[in-house]
């Protein structure tokens, strides 16, 4: 059995912040440059799809998050429809305890397997029922082939702690302040999009990166 306490991270509150109702309800946000850049080089982001692809979008989410868990579930078509798309993932653990916990078990996935095997975790996380902590994700990544050792240990290690605590600051300065969030270019939109708002959203960043603007 986990023992909570493991898995409380210092340094980061466990507030549970607005999550938004329906996709009507997002709004778009542009960030300033200096902080837009910060985004791609958060520790613990995980890379999936392109890595050299023309386009990024990044989705900060919550494990215990309804819409996150709808997110989840269209990365894999997303990427398949759009091959030169670079999607990356941000523990964003901002709804409790619980979220918290399950983001340092996934972020201690990340040190044992590759972003594809964290995504596999990723996606079965999205399809529990109830709220997600450590001992269910724990659960999950034995499932995957963690080795429990070796998870407990990272899990409750400075890296991850350092992963959560930079992700939650640099959120909180975007104005982020729901899950899903997505940071493209120098627009965040917080709350959630669905997959043609994902891809109007990549191709409204194309065209801007092509007009230099």
């Amino acid at each position: 059995m986990i023992q909570r306490r493991q898995f409380l991270l210092a340094g980061l509150a466990t507030t549970t912040l607005l999550t938004l109702p329906d996709q009507a309800a997002s709004r778009v946000l542009r960030l300033p440059s200096e902080l837009a850049n910060q985004v791609l080089t958060l520790p613990g982001r995980i890379m999936l799809g392109n890595l050299k692809g023309d386009a990024t979008l990044v989705e900060f989410f919550d494990y215990n998050c309804g819409f996150c868990k709808k997110s989840a579930a269209e990365i894999k078509p997303l990427l398949a429809s759009d091959p030169n798309l670079r999607y990356v993932l941000i523990n964003y653990a901002i709804l409790g305890e619980g979220s918290i916990e399950a983001s340092r078990v996934a972020l201690a996935m990340t040190m044992q397997k590759t972003p594809g095997g964290y995504l596999a975790l990723h996606e079965k996380l999205f399809q529990l029922r109830g709220r997600v902590d450590a001992s269910r994700a724990v659960d999950v990544a034995l499932s995957l082939g963690a080795k429990r050792d070796k998870l407990i240990t990272d899990a409750d290690s400075d890296t991850v702690t350092d992963a959560l605590v930079k992700s939650s600051r640099l959120g909180d300065s975007l104005g982020l302040v729901a899950t899903p969030s997505f940071v493209a270019g120098r627009e965040a939109v917080v709350g959630y999009l669905d997959i043609p708002a994902k891809r109007k959203a990549m191709a409204n960043l194309r065209r801007c990166e092509a007009l230099n603007c």
